[in-house]
């Protein structure tokens, strides 16, 4: 897609007020494992519409993963039949998402919904500008004979295209699915993390580009930034595409931004055309070079294998949070380590605080390279760094046993064409 001749947006979400989400449900993109079923929590639901769900049980053999689809059925009738959270007029008074009587936003099924899973937690707000919320987040865990495997994703939708709320949650929940069917298949977990990154980030392009069998326009299909984690021993391999990004958070002053952002900005001062703060004061900055849909750019997606010195967390978060707090020591200053589900609503709500003029996501997965019992998923590289730069992982869905599907360094992106906006 050429770039836009408007100022760009941001990626996660559009003023438009979309489709109706109470239309024809997309059908989901793969198979998922058998999952016991998020729990709803008992407490009233958030004044924006959100429930706190916590997902519970044991990891198993077939694994346990969060499912935002079933969540929002479950509060669908909670939801819609609530009364104004201003005046308490009843929901017959509404008008067009609207209270009658007072005019107050009335909540959506979307607008917020946290997780915990296992060690793990993710909270998704819509923010307090945009009218819905287009970022999806998923978690998943599974036990397998090297220990257990730890994974989460979060998508952006894309703000110039269509139904960027229906691509996020496609691609996120078919990342993880996709890793806990592979494992749960194979019986004894023995892909290396490497396989089972590259597993998450063709599921996830897949799920983005298949949405455009179930009716939608080509000429404007929908689209979603990626980023996925999958963990396990004390060792991660990270991914990503576009401008959704991954963090290390560590209370030992390590913390730093572990992704690249696909965008015009990264592109113009990699090249050396403008230094980074010109090119991210640019009109340009936030036009992607890289998303997942039918209209994607061919290539890999780049990724990161992780092994800290100490524990800490994985962050994945959408623009909603780094736009706002881009400084790592500044986000690890916010996690108190005492509750991972405070920690994740914690840097959210600090996003809010600054402004919140975007679909705010994060999900935090703890690493603790102590869990390895010393050893990792590879071995050191020679100068005994365990962390490498940005590599490269196929997203041709290519299924099969290799350990190391992930290849060298490069870039196939060209920093002055043209990119979603």
């Amino acid at each position: 897609m050429t770039e836009s001749s408007a100022p760009p947006s941001a990626t996660n979400g559009s003023d438009d007020p979309g489709p109706d989400r109470s239309g024809r449900a997309t059908p989901p993109s793969g198979t998922a494992v058998p999952d016991p079923g998020p729990t709803v929590d008992a407490r009233d639901p958030d004044p924006t519409g959100g429930v706190p769900v916590q997902s519970v049980g044991p990891a198993g053999s077939a694994g346990e993963h969060t499912d935002l689809r079933a969540v929002l059925e479950a509060t669908r009738s909670e939801i819609e039949e609530a009364d104004c959270p201003e005046c308490g007029a009843g929901a017959e008074a509404a008008v067009e998402g609207a209270c009658g009587t007072c005019g107050t936003r009335r909540p959506a099924l979307r607008d917020h919904v946290e997780f915990r899973l296992g060690p793990g937690a993710a909270v998704t707000d819509r923010g307090l500008r945009r009218r819905r919320n287009e970022d999806a987040c998923a978690l998943g865990r599974i036990a397998t004979a090297a220990g257990e495997v730890l994974l989460g994703s979060v998508c952006d939708g894309v703000a110039s295209a269509r139904r960027g709320d229906e691509a996020s949650l496609a691609a996120a929940e078919a990342a993880v699915a996709a890793v806990l069917t592979r494992i749960a298949a194979h019986g004894d977990g023995r892909a290396g993390l490497d396989t089972l990154a590259a597993t998450a980030a063709g599921a996830a392009a897949e799920a983005a580009a298949d949405l455009l069998r179930y009716g939608g326009d080509p000429s404007d299909p929908p689209a979603t930034t990626y980023t996925g984690a999958v963990t396990r021993g004390g060792s991660a391999v990270v991914s990503w595409v576009g401008d959704s990004r991954v963090y290390w958070l560590a209370p030992d002053g390590t913390s730093q931004l572990l992704s690249t952002d696909d965008s015009w900005a990264e592109e113009i001062a990699a090249a050396g055309v403008m230094t980074r703060e010109q090119a991210h004061a640019d009109r340009r900055a936030h036009v992607l070079t890289r998303w997942l849909g039918h209209d994607s750019p061919e290539g890999p997606a780049r990724a990161r294998r992780f092994r800290p010195a100490g524990p800490g967390y994985l962050l994945l978060c959408s623009d909603g949070i780094w736009n706002h707090l881009p400084d790592p020591d500044r986000l690890a200053a916010l996690l108190s380590g005492d509750d991972v589900l405070a920690d994740a609503r914690a840097l959210v709500d600090a996003a809010l605080a600054e402004g919140g003029h975007d679909n705010a996501t994060v999900a935090l997965l703890p690493l603790d390279p102590g869990d390895g019992g010393g050893g990792g998923e590879w071995g050191p590289r020679p100068d005994g760094s365990d962390d490498t730069g940005p590599i490269l992982i196929p997203l041709d869905g290519d299924d099969d046993d290799r350990e190391d599907p992930i290849g060298g360094a490069g870039d196939t992106a060209d920093p002055t064409g043209s990119g979603r906006p």
